[in-house]
């Protein structure tokens, strides 16, 4: 198990072992930020309770496309990143969260430069992200981190489309 620490901070990648912990994160993530928070567009109480089942949480952690990384801080999840594999040269940073309370504490980019090792070391040659076009703070937070500003799409939340700019890291 790969584990990056940074003082009480630890990043380690996901295992069934962690499914409870990370439904309790997830829970207290939605009910810290609401539904008009960034990274929970088109979400609802019913989305959020679909996906904290042990079998919606086991089906996305891990696998041949997958990678799931969580911060740990004083035994409890404080943030995750999730990978997904586009195509061979490519792998896609799909989701990160940090709950709002632990913010400006370097969680997040702890989860980032995970991602970004894992990426190296699985010889990928770029990282995408996608985040709203509102969310200046998240555009700001990756350019900060290396990533460089693509063009805008939509995609599709439930029945919600939300535009998003992609963001891309060589490796």
């Amino acid at each position: 198990m790969e584990r990056s620490d940074r003082g009480s901070l630890a990043v380690r990648e996901a295992s069934g072992e962690d499914v409870e912990a990370f439904a309790e994160f997830l829970t207290a993530a939605w009910q810290q930020s609401g539904p008009d928070a960034p990274g929970f567009a088109g979400a609802t109480d019913e989305v959020i309770a679909e996906l904290v089942t042990r079998d919606a949480l086991l089906e996305r952690i891990g696998g041949t496309d997958r990678r799931m990384f969580l911060a740990w801080e004083g035994g409890r999840i404080v943030g995750f990143a999730a990978m997904k594999r586009i195509d061979v040269e490519t792998v896609e940073l799909a989701g990160i969260i940090v709950l709002p309370s632990c913010a400006g504490r370097g969680v997040g980019t702890a989860l980032v430069d995970e991602a970004l090792r894992r990426g190296r070391d699985e010889r990928y040659r770029t990282v995408i992200v996608r985040t709203e076009t509102t969310n200046q703070a998240a555009r700001a937070f990756y350019e900060a981190r290396g990533f460089e500003l693509g063009e805008i799409t939509v995609e599709r939340v439930g029945d919600v489309s939300v535009q998003v700019w992609e963001l891309s890291h060589d490796l």
